[in-house]
């Protein structure tokens, strides 16, 4: 079996790739990407550009309801 290849995004402003980390708050998942050549970095909610006033805002939410596994 072969790895599969993961391509990383690129930083749009010098084309270079990025790194991302996606972390779970309470209303959902973020991202943050960050380029080391140009020291560019940005937040992203569902997506969308976010600042990060509101990522850590959302630290302190309580977690969405899940699913419970029932036996």
């Amino acid at each position: 079996m072969s790895n599969p290849v993961m391509s990383n995004p690129a930083c749009p402003a010098c084309d270079s790739p990025l790194v991302t980390i996606t972390i779970n708050v309470g209303a959902g998942e973020r991202t943050m990407c960050s380029c080391s050549r140009c020291d560019q970095r940005w937040w992203q909610r569902d997506g969308r550009l976010t600042n990060l006033d509101g990522v850590i805002g959302e630290l302190g939410q309580p977690e969405a309801p899940r699913a419970r596994y029932r036996r």
